[in-house]
Formats: C-alpha cells, sequence, structure tokens
C-alpha cells in the first residue's frame, strides 16, 4: 500500500471590507435582477404610471429594441463592478482595465453587430464612461456617474434605480443614456446629456423607486 502524504491547507478568513464588498456586490445585483424584472412586468401591463412620469427624453429600456435592452443590462452589471472598485481604490477604473478584466460591455464582443470603444472622462464629481460604436451608423452609450459634492447632501438618501450607495456609505447618482448617432457625440465631457441628444433609459422609471426624482 503506498503512503498518502498529509497536505495542511491553510484557510485565510476574508477580510472585513472585502465581506463588506462582496455582500454590497450581491445586494445590488440583485437590485439589478429586480428592476428588470418589474421592467418587463409593467410593459406587460402597460406600464402607465411610469410612462405618464416620463420626460420627452426618458424611454423604458423594455420599449427599446432587443441590441439595445442588452447593453444596458451589461451595464447595470458591469456598474457593480465598477462600483466595487471605487469602494475598493477610492478611485474610479480606467476603461482599459474593466476591459482587461474581461467585464461586459466594457469588454471586446466579438458578436456585437456594433462593437463599443469605451473611454473614462471625469472631472470634479462627475464621471463619464463613454462607448462610441466602431461602425459609424451605431449608436453611442453613456454612463454618467455623480458624487455629491463635498459638505453638500445628496439629494436624497434612500437607493433606488438613479441612487446607490458605496460601501463606504457615498451615495451616488447614477443614469443610463444612448445616443442613436455616434458619429454625433463630441469628445468631451458630459455634464447634461439630455440637451445633446441623449436619451436616458431606465429599467423601472422614475416613479417606481420612491418620491419624484429631478434630473442634475
Amino acid at each position: 500500500m503506498t503512503a498518502v502524504a498529509a497536505r495542511r491547507v491553510v484557510v485565510e478568513p476574508l477580510s472585513a471590507r472585502t465581506e463588506l464588498l462582496l455582500v454590497v456586490r450581491a445586494a445590488m445585483a440583485i437590485a439589478v435582477a429586480v428592476w428588470i424584472y418589474l421592467a418587463s412586468s409593467a410593459s406587460t401591463l402597460g406600464g402607465g404610471t411610469a410612462q405618464r412620469n416620463l420626460l420627452p427624453f426618458q424611454k423604458l429600456i423594455a420599449d427599446r429594441p432587443s441590441g439595445e435592452q442588452r447593453v444596458f443590462r451589461e451595464l447595470q452589471e458591469g456598474l457593480l463592478e465598477v462600483e466595487a472598485a471605487r469602494s475598493a481604490n477610492d478611485a474610479w477604473p480606467a476603461a482599459d482595465a474593466l476591459s482587461a478584466d474581461g467585464i461586459p460591455p466594457f469588454a471586446p464582443d466579438p458578436t456585437q453587430r456594433s462593437p463599443l470603444n469605451w473611454r473614462r472622462e471625469q472631472s470634479g464629481t462627475i464621471v463619464n464612461y463613454i462607448g462610441l460604436p466602431a461602425v459609424v451608423d451605431g449608436p453611442a452609450w453613456l454612463l454618467l456617474i455623480q458624487e455629491p459634492e463635498r459638505g453638500v447632501p445628496p439629494d436624497q438618501n434612500f437607493e433606488d434605480e438613479e441612487h446607490h450607495r458605496l460601501a463606504d456609505g457615498l451615495m451616488l447618482h447614477v443614469s443610463t443614456w444612448v445616443h442613436q448617432d455616434g458619429r454625433k457625440v463630441p469628445h468631451h465631457l458630459v455634464r447634461l446629456p439630455q440637451a445633446e441628444g441623449w436619451t436616458q433609459l431606465y429599467a423601472v422609471g422614475p416613479a417606481s423607486a420612491g418620491p419624484a426624482l429631478g434630473n442634475r
């Protein structure tokens, strides 16, 4: 009989910070899934309340083409990774780093009809992740993130589709936008997307998560 040497394996517990980040990411992933489910249900039932509260530049993702629904879903999932990186490193990750980590939609996807080239723009508390189409006739995408100004409280203190709380307690204002003609998107930081032809997309709508929300 051949003797089998015993091997000692040291199992170290996760740090409290790592555990907290994992919990936050799991909770946000569940929230995204719930929002998309509610959006689908609202669309099936007519979505009257959400539709009445949409401004002219706002649309529900359930009413958009399937290709836009796919990118929107990937952006919501990618946003979890972006926020986790911001919590862990106290800085917003570069688009190239997200691509290198294989995080969609920042990473190249050969199945996409209109591949996107992503870049990060930042000025003060405003952060843009802008995806420009590799083909001339494709739509462009924008993930707009705004941190509260130093010493100024956020516009609301509860989480919903447009408000995400980081692991360190910082409340963000986030929104997702699409521009149908990527050729018309200028190469600068976007502060007021609605003034530059962007359309804001919702999973549920501004009336479904709490009090009416203003756009910054």
